[in-house]
């Protein structure tokens, strides 16, 4: 991994925040126009974005206890901090655990990134393990 990671477990989950080694260029949720704006990966920030709310991922109730997973979601966190977009960059079983780690996340908010004093907008991976 990239510049470092941190690691909490959460019921049946383990969620890890990874560092992504790329640029990352997406429209601002909401924007009038297609303008881009640039999220900042972590290892390009001085101060990363911190979790400020509990975040709880859900073990499927459809699913039998002892499936295992994996989810890798990409945030995009605007430099106040708020949720901008949320995304899927991978799972595996692709299918079983999605929901529930979006679901968890989707009102995640954070201290916002900083680069040179200011704070930017930032790209954070987030890798959310079930059946652990």
């Amino acid at each position: 991994m990239n510049g470092g990671a941190f690691l909490f477990r959460a019921g049946a989950a383990c969620v890890l925040l990874l560092a992504p080694g790329h640029d990352a260029r997406s429209p601002v949720a909401g924007a009038a126009h297609a303008a881009e704006a640039y999220y900042w990966p972590v290892n390009r920030l001085d101060v990363r974005p911190q979790i400020k709310t509990h975040v709880m991922p859900e073990y499927p109730k459809d699913l039998p206890a002892g499936v295992r997973g994996r989810v890798v979601l990409e945030l995009r966190i605007s430099a106040d901090g708020t949720l901008d977009r949320l995304s899927v960059a991978r799972a595996e079983p692709r299918g079983r655990f999605e929901q529930a780690a979006l679901k968890a996340f989707s009102a995640a908010r954070f201290t916002p990134g900083m680069r040179k004093g200011k704070t930017v907008p930032s790209l954070v991976r987030v890798e959310v393990t079930f059946g652990d």
